[in-house]
């Protein structure tokens, strides 16, 4: 719960819930924490989907095995509304989607619930296959065909269940999840994943002076700041995009301009060097929500290169510190970043764009990038802030247990 975007939205949704007025009782259950014996089944899992080789680079599951005190609560405590945000990495098997108890609700973080053993469906593939339909045959699949196989179970373990309330955290995702044959007769809702405000707010300039000063940035020097975690391992995150990017905007920024802009990265390993003509600071892993909020006010913009964001964590973040945003026109990222509003939107997917959306928040003044910073905080908690989320969130809490007090009187 302290580490990925899907165990961090669980425990920031976890948060909602503990407020003593609220007389809730809440518990969490993780399998971070598992036996050498179900590592084991991870492995034999992880190991069996190489039989299947096809076109997308992103990560596939299986999901064979099961956590075993995750079903044992199922049955201990049928009473309790469960909320699944992840069942990946063999948390919950495929063949025990039919033990999640009704009224149970489920937040997809990723699109592997309605897909085959993809946790993303290709990105620039058109097929859609979990809206048309998976056939054992494709042309690009060689090998052990999981894709098919893992979305049959999947669609005949859930397509017939009324007594669940799926959540996703973009209007993107709202749209793919309705479409697909797995979900389309479902409760799907969207719910966005709730955002500390009062953590991540535009830090005190005193403060900023002092981050930027610890890693010889200069008041005058331009920061653009990215998030790398994964970033080189996870195609769908853009870092080779990135990489064009930066790549054309050396050649179009003079000699003194490109001097001034400082990259500054977190997530990755620590270093000190020049990225593509560019100064570059990594900062590593920043476990410290606050120390992240005042890197991103520290920032003169976040640029966000993902091809796919089911939410946009990042961007997010950033808005609410009062820091523009410059990312692709995609999935999750179009609930956020508003063309010239909260940041600047570039064509999906082309370096070229993007480095021409770069270039034009180098060369805006510093009034336009603050105004746009506002926007995009004011825009965030009207839309992403705890009291807003809280709200539909409990409206869909009331909504699960009548359903689960629906079904247990009828049994």
């Amino acid at each position: 719960f302290s580490r990925g975007g899907a165990g961090m939205a669980a425990n920031n949704f976890k948060k909602l819930l503990c407020d003593d007025a609220l007389n809730y009782e809440v518990s969490a259950i993780s399998q971070g924490n598992a036996s050498k014996f179900h590592f084991i089944k991870r492995l034999i899992s992880h190991l069996l989907v190489k039989l299947q080789f096809d076109s997308n680079p992103i990560k596939h599951s299986l999901n064979l095995f099961s956590y075993v005190p995750l079903v044992r609560a199922f049955k201990a405590f049928p009473e309790t509304v469960y909320h699944l945000h992840w069942v990946n990495n063999d948390t919950l098997s495929i063949f025990d989607f039919h033990r999640i108890p009704s009224g149970s609700i489920i937040t997809l973080h990723d699109e592997w619930l309605y897909c085959g053993s993809e946790h993303c469906y290709k990105v620039m593939d058109d097929t859609d296959d979990f809206a048309r339909g998976y056939n054992f045959l494709k042309s690009d699949v060689y090998g052990l065909h999981w894709n098919y196989l893992i979305w049959i179970i999947k669609k005949s373990k859930l397509s017939h269940r009324s007594d669940l309330i799926y959540t996703v955290p973009s209007k993107w995702m709202l749209q793919r999840a309705r479409s697909s044959q797995i979900l389309q007769y479902s409760d799907v809702r969207y719910l966005p994943n709730p955002i500390d405000t009062k953590v991540f707010r535009p830090m005190p300039v005193t403060d900023i002076d002092v981050l930027r000063s610890r890693n010889s940035i200069r008041s005058s020097d331009f920061m653009i700041c990215f998030g790398a975690i994964g970033g080189k391992k996870n195609c769908l995150k853009g870092a080779s995009l990135l990489a064009e990017s930066l790549r054309i905007l050396r050649k179009r920024l003079n000699k003194e301009l490109c001097d001034n802009v400082k990259l500054v990265d977190f997530g990755g390993s620590v270093s000190v060097g020049f990225l593509h003509g560019f100064r570059n600071i990594s900062l590593g892993h920043i476990h410290d929500p606050r120390q992240l909020g005042l890197l991103y006010s520290a920032a003169d913009c976040v640029v966000v290169p993902s091809m796919v964001e089911s939410f946009g964590q990042v961007a997010a973040e950033a808005l609410s510190c009062g820091t523009p945003v410059v990312c692709f026109n995609t999935s999750g990222l179009k609930d956020m970043v508003h063309h010239k509003r909260t940041g600047l939107v570039a064509d999906a997917f082309d370096p070229e764009s993007l480095a021409d959306r770069l270039l034009e928040v180098i060369e805006m003044s510093e009034e336009e990038r603050k105004a746009m910073g506002k926007a995009g905080r004011d825009h965030v908690i009207a839309e992403f802030s705890p009291q807003v989320v809280a709200k539909e969130y409990f409206k869909i809490l009331g909504d699960a247990a009548v359903i689960k007090y629906s079904t247990d009187t009828k049994k």
